[in-house]
Formats: C-alpha cells, sequence, structure tokens
C-alpha cells in the first residue's frame, strides 16, 4: 500500500512538474496555452497582440499590417480577429477570424476553425458569420462607386503555431 501511494505521489509530482516547466518554456503554443479568458462578462486576451500576430503570420502570409487585433461573436461563438492590409497590395484588405473554443474555467483557446476575407479590389473586407460569409464594406480603391469583392477562405487545420513569446532579436 505504502508503496502504491508512493508511486501515485511520484506521478503527481512529476505531472505538475512538466505543466510548470512547459508553460515557462518562453514560447506561446496554442495547443497548450489559452488565448483569451472570460471576466466580468468581458472576453480578455492573456497573450500580447503582437504574440498573437506572429502566431497567424507564420502560417498566414497574406496578412500585412495590422489595423487591428479584437474578439468578436459570429453565430454565437468568440472570435479572434485581425483586421489587416495585404502583404503584397496595401490598398487590399485581409480580415482573419479564428474560432475560439471555451473550457469549463472560461478560458478560450484556439479552435483550428478559421475563415479569411480577401480584398480582391476592396480596401476594407467584412465577415457577417458562416452564413452570410466575407463582404466588401467600401468601394474599390481609386474607383469610386464601384465594387470590389472579398474571397473567402476556411480551414479546420490550425492557423496559430508555437512562437516565441519574445520577439526574436535581429
Amino acid at each position: 500500500m505504502k508503496t502504491t501511494a508512493l508511486f501515485i505521489f511520484c506521478l503527481f509530482a512529476q505531472l505538475c512538474y512538466a505543466q510548470q516547466t512547459s508553460a515557462d518554456d518562453g514560447f506561446f503554443d496554442p495547443m497548450r496555452d489559452p488565448v483569451a479568458f472570460m471576466s466580468d462578462g468581458r472576453l480578455r486576451l492573456v497573450v500580447s497582440e503582437e504574440v498573437l500576430v506572429r502566431s497567424v503570420v507564420s502560417k498566414f502570409a497574406r496578412v500585412g499590417a495590422i489595423e487591428r487585433v479584437d474578439r468578436k461573436q459570429f453565430d454565437d461563438k468568440w472570435y479572434l480577429v485581425l483586421e489587416s492590409r495585404h502583404a503584397l497590395d496595401m490598398e487590399q484588405s485581409v480580415f482573419v477570424a479564428v474560432r475560439l473554443k471555451p473550457n469549463e474555467l472560461g478560458e478560450y483557446y484556439a479552435d483550428s476553425y478559421w475563415t479569411a476575407c480577401t480584398g480582391e479590389g476592396c480596401s476594407s473586407c467584412g465577415y457577417g458569420g458562416r452564413m452570410t460569409g466575407c463582404f466588401c464594406l467600401l468601394d474599390k480603391p481609386g474607383e469610386p462607386g464601384t465594387p470590389g469583392a472579398c474571397y473567402q477562405t476556411t480551414s479546420n487545420e490550425p492557423l496559430l503555431c508555437k512562437v516565441p513569446l519574445k520577439k526574436p532579436q535581429k
């Protein structure tokens, strides 16, 4: 009995140590680390916007100059939203929404589902949820009255990836 109790204690200590070292490894890992938590009825980010942007950009190269990082609700689900200019064409817009999934503690983790709206002749794309999809908010750049288009990309492959918490020195 004492041997079993000692074995369980050692196993518990090992698990606690493993969790502590993995959380202190200097990386944001979306498989392990929450993106946000619910506090006082408001969804608050627990990871800096800069780290989240680097995590998205490392897999989705179309994201250029970031205009806004926010949390929005579509279809009764929370999303991490990045609004940016297109990396290759500053007149075009890129809108990225990564679905967040809550746990029982009120922490929200990046889900594998995400959608992106990329402007084609549209200087500002919007997203209205799964039923509405992507749409152009403004006319074609330089051509008032000419409607633009936003193309939608949807995926079930995780978008956020593991990145260092501190920006690498150049």
